[in-house]
């Protein structure tokens, strides 16, 4: 069983130290709880951005390793959109947010249910039928929700929303170009005709019809969907990493390809789930296709500089793709 959370508000009169946090170990972020009366009951988790601890009465502490409190601020008022579109499913909460000497401290509802990956090998041929249905229950309760009232934008990658952008997607094309500048060289060494098939992202991208703002998770992958005893999706956790407000198109590419990137049948998986949706839900499969060629390009070396990572690996591969570059070659519906 996992016991896991999020955030909500309540800013405490101190001040934070703007920059890096120096929090290093399980200690210093005990430490940190102690001191701002939250007593830690266990050490659940400790992951890139911090350190997690059940704090009792159904609720968990957050030790951040680098976030500033605006930063977690944002995700608070993130999480709020979420709760306010009555998901069949619990999503991160924020009750409190402290400021500690050794960083950024966040009170979260305890969100309780297995990860469902350790309901899966990763070797099955297919995805097993519990699986798919979660997948698409969760992606399916996304698109059938709009979001009204878009109160707060986060930081994809790294990087805030241009001022008076309104389209989501013009801010994921920013955030490729910027990557572009930064790795291009590398993604040509790696990648057949990278410039064509950039310019080509970029051109179908933008061809992309406005079906208004949905809630995009952006990394639904099975650690991130957790199931109660019956195998039944009870919450949905980790945003932030590519969540935004966007088309739910680009949402379902992403889950479809994730959902088993580096076991042996990953392109069966893969293949299986984009049909499953195209074929159940009407998804365009040239869509999904250019999607994918987007994702791969803006997450292509997010894990390292210099693509010696399996992520970077599947990237490539994904941009190679004889289907996703035949893709680029045809006008999205």
């Amino acid at each position: 069983m996992c016991l896991l959370a999020d955030i909500l508000y309540h800013q405490v009169p101190l001040n934070c130290e703007e920059g890096v946090s120096t929090l290093r170990t399980v200690n210093d972020a005990e430490r940190s709880l102690m001191l701002i009366g939250k007593p830690p009951r266990s050490h659940l988790a400790s992951g890139m951005e911090g350190h997690v601890f059940d704090i009792g009465d159904g609720e968990v502490a957050k030790v951040w390793h680098s976030k500033e409190h605006e930063e977690v601020t944002q995700l608070k008022a993130f999480y709020d959109v979420l709760v306010d579109l009555n998901l069949p499913f619990d999503t991160p909460l924020i009750t409190e947010v402290h400021c500690s000497a050794d960083g950024v401290v966040s009170v979260e509802r305890a969100l309780r249910g297995t990860p469902m990956n350790s309901f899966v090998t990763g070797e099955e041929g297919l995805p097993p039928p519990f699986a798919t249905d979660a997948v698409m229950f969760v992606l399916t309760a996304l698109r059938e929700r709009p979001v009204r009232n878009a109160r707060s934008t986060l930081p994809i990658l790294g990087m805030a929303p241009t001022a008076g952008h309104h389209r989501p997607i013009v801010h994921l094309l920013e955030i490729a170009s910027r990557n572009v500048e930064r790795y291009g060289d590398q993604l040509r060494r790696s990648v057949r005709d990278f410039d064509w098939l950039y310019e080509s992202v970029v051109r179908e991208v933008r061809q992309v019809p406005d079906t208004g703002p949905h809630v995009v998770h952006g990394d639904l992958c099975s650690p991130n969907i957790l199931l109660d005893a019956d195998w039944k999706v009870s919450a949905v956790i980790d945003w932030g990493f590519l969540s935004h407000f966007g088309d739910s198109s680009f949402d379902v590419s992403i889950a479809c390809g994730i959902y088993n990137m580096y076991g042996t049948y990953h392109r069966e998986n893969d293949d299986f789930l984009v049909s499953e949706f195209v074929d159940r839900h009407g998804y365009d499969p040239h869509r999904l296709l250019v999607y994918r060629a987007l994702y791969a390009i803006l997450t292509s070396n997010v894990y390292s500089d210099d693509g010696a990572d399996g992520h970077y690996a599947w990237c490539v591969e994904s941009l190679n793709r004889r289907d996703i570059r035949e893709a680029l070659t045809r006008r999205i519906r």
